[in-house]
């Protein structure tokens, strides 16, 4: 699979996103037009998003990258929180390990334990699923993460602090992690099975989903827009 680096502008009001488009247009650099127009907290890295996955950057761009869009100018992109126009920095081939870590896994009676022991504490759960899905089932403590909101929750978290990552069924979770690792976060984890079995082993109240293909689901993620060291 690829991996995909990013920078954006974004914008909250149409008018400031075509102004940045012209700006573009006119071959004014792109750092000039994010420290103009861009309200977005990657601005103070002249819009650098950093490293994202192939499917992260499917969700976030609403196209396929290949290696050959190296420089490639996308946008305005809407959204419901503003505009956002991209340009592909770099892009490269990588091996995903086929297995995970066990290290890199907490179950869910692990987890169940020390929330029911102290509640978070030092511990961050971050779910990284549609925000339709975090509708029908949750759990208590989590944070709900979109690209939209990535980069606010992931530079108020001290990169040493544990994170759980919560998913569907642990399918999506391994590469945000992956992600986030190559960030400089040092101790991530995904919640073994994710939400589903979450809802099978610790909370039957939870009412569990099945995600079809032919309902155009997607990677919605997150990290997408969001990958600047802190």
């Amino acid at each position: 699979m690829i991996r995909v680096r990013a920078s954006q502008v974004f914008t909250h009001s149409l008018e400031d996103s075509v102004a940045a488009k012209k700006a573009l247009d006119a071959n004014t650099p792109f750092d000039k037009v994010v420290e103009e127009y861009s309200t977005c907290p990657s601005k103070k890295q002249g819009g650098d998003l950093g490293w994202m996955p192939e499917e992260t950057a499917l969700s976030l761009m609403g196209e396929n990258v290949t290696e050959n869009d190296k420089g490639k100018l996308i946008g305005p992109v809407h959204s419901e929180y503003g505009y956002h126009i991209l340009t592909i920095t770099d892009v490269e081939r990588v091996e995903m390990e086929s297995t995970q870590d066990p290290a890199n896994v907490m179950s869910p009676e692990e987890l169940h334990q020390r929330l029911d022991a102290s509640g978070p504490g030092n511990m961050t759960i971050l779910d990284i699923r549609e925000e339709w899905e975090w509708n029908i089932a949750k759990i208590e403590g989590s944070q709900l993460v979109t690209r939209e909101n990535c980069e606010s929750i992931l530079s108020a978290i001290d990169k040493k602090q544990e994170l759980v990552l919560i998913d569907w069924k642990q399918e999506r979770s391994p590469s945000f992690q992956n992600w986030l690792l190559q960030r400089g976060f040092s101790c991530v984890k995904c919640l073994e099975g994710g939400i589903d079995a979450w809802a099978d082993k610790i909370d039957p109240s939870l009412p569990r989903y099945e995600i079809d293909e032919d309902d155009g689901y997607r990677y919605e993620d997150i990290l997408e827009e969001n990958d600047h060291d802190h």
